[in-house]
């Protein structure tokens, strides 16, 4: 194997080393203590990430398997797409509309330009137009990000996509906030808040995840 790949190796794993160490702090401080983590490297090595051991990791099989959340209107991870999914771990029942919470990597169907992946291109058009995008820096890679609603009656989601364009492929990043409008449906936050203390945690603990992703090089 070339010295050249060796080395962009060894600098991969010790970013990786150094981006989870940083996640404990940031789970900590999130949390109030740092949770036990684990690693999910992808079959074909592209990514990894960390995720707490109490978050449910679903892959294979096991999405078929496994629920999401409680009551859940609208699903956090789309079973069918997605390559891996870490869902949120709801506490017992209380008085909250928080449903679900889910993390989910997908690789982006329809698209084989990068100019398409990146600008949402197979998406279907809003009644307001096309998404708003912006961009995010996650570990040295360009991110685009767009914040997609979704309805359906009683229940609401705040779905967040990341996309980057990775060895001919396109990837997509899902943060899903799954909450209840019941006993009185109404029309969901035009900002970004949730507007639910236990959904935004859960939404925030999530992006800790997403801050751990890494491609390597």
């Amino acid at each position: 194997m070339p010295l050249a790949h060796h080395a962009s190796r060894d600098r991969y794993m010790l970013k990786w080393f150094g981006i989870a160490l940083l996640l404990s702090f940031s789970w900590r401080t999130a949390l109030g203590q740092a949770p036990a983590l684990d690693t999910f490297t992808s079959p074909d090595g592209t990514f990894r990430l960390v995720y707490p051991q109490t978050y449910d990791l679903l892959i294979g099989e096991r999405m078929l398997k496994c629920t999401q959340g409680r009551h859940v209107g609208i699903p956090v991870c789309d079973f069918s797409t997605a390559l891996i999914c870490v869902i949120y771990p709801v506490e017992s029942p209380d008085e909250t509309n928080f449903e679900a919470a889910g993390f989910s990597v997908r690789t982006v169907s329809g698209v084989s330009a990068e100019s398409d992946c990146l600008t949402y291109a197979d998406q279907p058009q809003s009644p307001t137009g096309r998404l708003e995008l912006t961009s995010i820096d996650i570990n040295d890679r360009v991110f685009r990000h767009a914040l997609i609603r979704k309805t359906v009656s009683g229940h609401w989601q705040a779905a967040d996509f990341y996309r980057t364009f990775d060895r001919h492929r396109g990837y997509e990043l899902q943060i899903e906030v799954s909450v209840s409008d019941e006993p009185a449906p109404q029309e969901p936050p035009k900002s970004r808040s949730l507007g639910e203390a236990k959904a935004e945690n859960a939404r925030e603990s999530l992006k800790l995840i997403l801050s751990s992703v890494v491609f390597e090089q």
